[in-house]
């Protein structure tokens, strides 16, 4: 099982790595298996780590193995969706970013993966639904896919060029453009369309 993440997919990107690609193509990350963390089941913020924050995602699961998908026949790879959020260790990411060096550890750390509760499709998505995420109760994040660079199918399209992706695999969209700042105590809520899919609390 793979976690695809899509480190930004605004169609104004302010990130500094889409940047300097000219936002070109998507920037792709993997995260372990282990870094997934489902069913409401606290977040614990990782003691080697002063700083984290979050980036919400629309995050659909794959649903049969291929390779090299044409965009066209890609809405046949994917059967459910949910609100994910990419957890990062900021202070790590920086130190390691700084010194040159990959920062996998600031990104992919257990519990760094966090979905909701899937909404199955019957129907390919279509490109205007919304995800909204609140911390204790206020509304903090909030994104259209309308606004996206790159849509569901087009992304399969791209990481299938570079690897086989597997029933089970879970593809987070974006675009994450904007991060929550974390903080122990916190009660995070997710919703699509108003669908409230995760309820975590932060520890």
């Amino acid at each position: 099982m793979k976690i695809i993440v899509i480190t930004e997919n605004l169609a104004k990107g302010n990130n500094e790595v889409t940047r300097a690609l000219n936002m070109q193509e998507p920037v792709v990350s993997l995260k372990a298996d282990s870094t997934l963390l489902k069913g409401g089941k606290p977040l614990f913020l990782p003691d080697f780590a002063e700083r984290c924050s979050a980036g919400l995602h629309l995050v659909v699961r794959i649903s049969r193995l291929g390779k090299s998908i044409p965009r066209r026949f890609a809405s046949r790879y994917y059967d459910a969706v949910t609100v994910g959020l990419d957890v990062r260790a900021d202070d790590v990411v920086e130190r390691l970013s700084d010194a040159g060096l990959p920062w996998d550890g600031g990104e992919s750390f257990d519990g760094s993966a966090v979905i909701g509760d899937f909404i199955p499709l019957s129907e390919p998505l279509k490109n205007e639904h919304t995800v909204t995420l609140f911390s204790d109760g206020e509304r903090v994040l909030e994104n259209n896919m309308s606004e996206w660079r790159w849509q569901v199918d087009e992304l399969i399209e791209y990481v299938s060029r570079y690897a086989m992706v597997r029933q089970g695999d879970f593809l987070f969209c974006g675009p994450a453009a904007v991060r929550l700042p974390l903080k122990i105590g916190r009660h995070l809520h997710a919703e699509i369309d108003g669908r409230g899919v995760l309820d975590f609390n932060i520890k």
